[in-house]
């Protein structure tokens, strides 16, 4: 009885440890297992932008993360972490790397071309990109001066308006002409993680402030939270495919001049 007591509460997850035991770890398994055997360079290159993906990702998204929580914007059930670090629990720092793995794997699970191109570098996409990211970042920052419930919101559009205009100078071209493996990869993980966000919320594992959010929540879950899961998973893939093709035109410049 005792035995089968301890297995329905690790079934249950009333921890973030537990959390990820259960939700997303048995999925990061699964879609490094479905992953194919790529040649030798493509391993080795798919495993370098992974970790050097997953540095970007706890380095940039720790001092906004714990900001947020500092001003309460959401915070975590009792008995839910076991450890923190920086007002982040360790479950997060987990989640930094968990998301950047799930997005990474399903990428090249489904596959893409990293291949340069001519036009590549065109100047359009690259200048709408940076613009996008420059409203992004402005207009989050005027969000969070206009009140409380615009906080979440507007730090999270100020968050990743910067990477947006980063990523877009110097691949708009490239992620214009193949758009379809990176927004397939940065929505179909960002689904599942939607649903067991929405489950955790529920359980009281993590609440989000009423106050400094808009309200808005279709399915129960604040639209601050899909979108926050949705920029990251774009950002992660995004920053995936264009490390293997800048490293594709690095090669090919390299050809060339040779010749």
């Amino acid at each position: 009885m005792l035995f089968y007591q301890w297995v329905l509460r690790q079934a249950v997850p009333t921890t973030y440890l537990q959390f990820h035991l259960v939700l997303t770890l048995p999925l990061l398994a699964l879609l490094w297992y479905l992953t194919p055997t790529y040649d030798r360079i493509r391993r080795r290159r798919g495993a370098a932008g992974l970790a050097i993906l997953i540095a970007i990702a706890v380095a940039y998204t720790t001092p906004w993360g714990s900001y947020m929580i500092q001003r309460g914007v959401w915070w975590y059930g009792e008995g839910v972490v076991a450890a923190r670090l920086l007002s982040i629990p360790a479950g997060e720092y987990l989640f930094f790397g968990i998301q950047t793995l799930t997005v990474g794997f399903y990428l090249y699970w489904r596959g893409f071309d990293p291949s340069y191109e001519t036009g590549d570098f065109a100047w359009g996409p690259r200048i709408a990109g940076v613009g996008v990211g420059v409203l992004l970042f402005g207009g989050g920052l005027w969000m969070v001066f206009q009140g409380p419930s615009w906080l979440y919101l507007g730090g999270l559009l100020a968050w990743v308006g910067p990477v947006v205009a980063l990523q877009w100078s110097v691949g708009g071209g490239y992620l214009v002409r193949r758009p379809r493996a990176w927004i397939e990869a940065a929505v179909v993980p960002t689904v599942y993680l939607w649903i067991i966000d929405r489950w955790a919320i529920g359980r009281g594992l993590w609440i989000i402030s009423n106050e400094y959010t808009t309200g808005i929540a279709p399915f129960g879950l604040p639209i601050e939270e899909i979108l926050f899961f949705l920029s990251a998973g774009v950002m992660t893939v995004t920053g995936l495919v264009l490390f293997e093709w800048v490293l594709d035109w690095n090669d090919t410049r390299t050809v060339t001049s040779q010749q």
